[in-house]
């Protein structure tokens, strides 16, 4: 069966990214220990990979492990800024932005799909990550960190821009990056008319609302 086969080859894929990522993970901790800073590569790698594992599990349809490991990501990709100048006008800064951005755009859309009225909760620890009844809000807190922090990337393309410096290909991924936050409004938006339509039906007919 070929959809068998596919989740074989994508089990196997994670696999192999999570391998990857334990190496780098564990090579980071003992360069730490040893007082020593880790080279820069490394420490883009680990996101890197926490995003690929998070979209096969995406994939899969594991959203709730899939919620926690891009949240692992954004932590990393928050650090990554936390080093960086605001005031540094490089196409590095912007893409360091703009991958927090992405990075939190992807935490909601995990959420937003996962199941509702279900507790968000991680298959291989049984972790509860969010409560049923909390999820399109913690999916909201997201949103508005990555409508913030796309506030900030477009305001720093701009300082670029007007410093005579070639975007490259960064004015096109930040113009992506915006789409598929619109993505994740759009959706709470009708989550928000639903939930208010709701509301309203329930004002109308009281009793039915007891009975229910």
């Amino acid at each position: 069966d070929d959809n068998v086969e596919g989740d074989d080859d994508m089990q196997l894929a994670l696999e192999m990214m999570e391998t990857a990522w334990s190496v780098l993970d564990k090579h980071v901790q003992d360069v730490k220990d040893e007082n020593k800073i880790p080279s820069p590569w490394v420490l883009d790698q680990i996101p890197r990979f926490l995003l690929g594992i998070g979209d096969v599990l995406t994939d899969l349809q594991r959203l709730a492990d899939a919620a926690d490991v891009y949240s692992r990501a954004l932590e990393h990709r928050e650090s990554a800024v936390k080093s960086i100048s605001k005031d540094e006008l490089t196409l590095d800064h912007l893409k360091k932005r703009r991958q927090i951005v992405e990075a939190n755009v992807l935490v909601a859309e995990a959420l937003l799909a996962c199941p509702d009225r279900e507790d968000v909760v991680t298959s291989e620890t049984g972790d509860v990550l969010v409560r049923a009844g909390e999820r399109v809000e913690y999916a909201r807190g997201y949103y508005n960190k990555a409508r913030d922090e796309l506030q900030e990337a477009v305001f720093l393309m701009g300082r670029i821009a007007a410093s005579g410096q070639d975007l490259g290909t960064e004015k096109e991924d930040v113009c992506f990056i915006s789409t598929l936050l619109m993505g994740v409004g759009t959706t709470l938006a009708e989550y928000d008319e639903q939930k208010q339509a709701e509301a309203e039906s329930n004002a109308a007919h009281p009793n039915k609302r007891q009975k229910t």
